[in-house]
């Protein structure tokens, strides 16, 4: 396999190097002055390095053709479901996302999605983290279509994102996958490497699985019906719910012990570690098995690295001359 990258370093760069470049706000809410309405023509008027900020929002934003090298942030998901992130629980949110052109290599992406995100014909250094895959009314049972599909691209960076499935295919190399929800499964073909850590892969139907080639595959939690195969990988610490003898780099579990909620839907929160969970402690260097463990734990809400504002209170009228507006933030880092 090829050297591994540290995708930590490399979001604290990209987003370094953005911090002089323009931010373009894009909202499509009835009476708001923003720059743009659409999240293709904040793209297209936006220069390299520049970043595009999709506000609150209960329409699509529509499809995105990526073509430079930008940073694109949403607002996550679920806050209904986590209290005290967002205090508007609208989420802006993009249709399909398609990146083909290597003058987009080295974009940063941190968005809601409702249908595919494609990363194809030899793009590189693409670094997808805080991004969720939902149908449109977000809290939705489950996330069928949302997937991401990387096919003929180097060095992407999968990070605490939740979303139905991840592919990788046609010599696709150095893909890192790490502290994600995955409502259905992680596969490669047999020309691609990667690393598999730190996820909670759901594998909720018996033809779901990992299905992984060349591939180091650690710290995971399969936390429903496994139909695994794994070729050419270096395989340790993971859980899985099973029965009889596990394979090798596995132990089976019961899952009523491990999380929170483990049939608990489609909501981030049911899969943090219930409390005396044996999936605690138990990973590689004492860490914790599945999303939240590791030194890039997931993110409830899916929560981007950027400040929000998590209370506000705006009176029905101002008083007088003046009105009286309230809020908190928070930092997210």
């Amino acid at each position: 396999m090829k050297n591994k990258i540290n995708f930590l370093a490399i979001i604290s760069l990209l987003f370094t190097q953005t911090v002089m470049a323009k931010i373009w706000r894009v909202n499509n809410g009835t009476g708001v002055q923003a720059d743009f309405t659409t999240v293709q023509a904040a793209h297209d008027g936006a220069s390299e390095g520049d970043t595009i900020h999709l506000e609150p929002s209960l329409n699509s934003y529509g499809n995105l053709n990526m073509t430079k090298r930008l940073v694109v942030i949403s607002t996550g998901a679920f806050s209904t479901s986590n209290p005290g992130i967002q205090a508007d629980a609208k989420h802006g949110y993009l249709d399909n996302v398609n990146i083909q052109n290597s003058g987009a290599n080295g974009s940063v992406l941190s968005v809601r999605f409702a249908a595919g995100f494609n990363i194809h014909n030899g793009v590189a250094n693409i670094t997808l983290t805080n991004c969720v895959g939902t149908y449109v009314s977000d809290n939705a049972d489950c996330c069928g279509r949302t997937y991401i599909n990387i096919n003929n691209a180097d060095n992407i960076i999968i990070s605490r994102c939740m979303v139905s499935s991840i592919y990788f295919r046609n010599n696709s190399n150095n893909i890192i996958c790490t502290n994600n929800i995955v409502w259905g499964l992680i596969s490669n073909e047999g020309n691609c490497d990667g690393v598999v850590t730190n996820n909670v892969i759901r594998a909720g139907n018996p033809n779901d699985g990992a299905g992984l080639f060349n591939c180091v595959v650690a710290n995971n939690i399969f936390n429903k019906t496994m139909n695994t195969g794994f070729t050419n990988c270096n395989i340790s610490d993971n859980f899985a719910s099973g029965e009889g003898t596990p394979p090798n780099g596995f132990t089976f579990v019961d899952m009523a012990t491990v999380f929170e909620n483990p049939d608990g839907g489609f909501v981030d929160n049911v899969y943090r570690l219930k409390a005396g969970s044996p999936a605690i402690g138990v990973g590689q260097g004492g860490t914790d098995l599945g999303a939240f463990g590791g030194a890039n734990p997931f993110k409830l809400g899916v929560t981007p690295a950027i400040p929000s504002i998590y209370r506000l209170t705006v009176p029905a009228s101002p008083g007088g001359n003046t009105m009286n507006i309230i809020f908190s933030t928070r930092s997210n880092n």
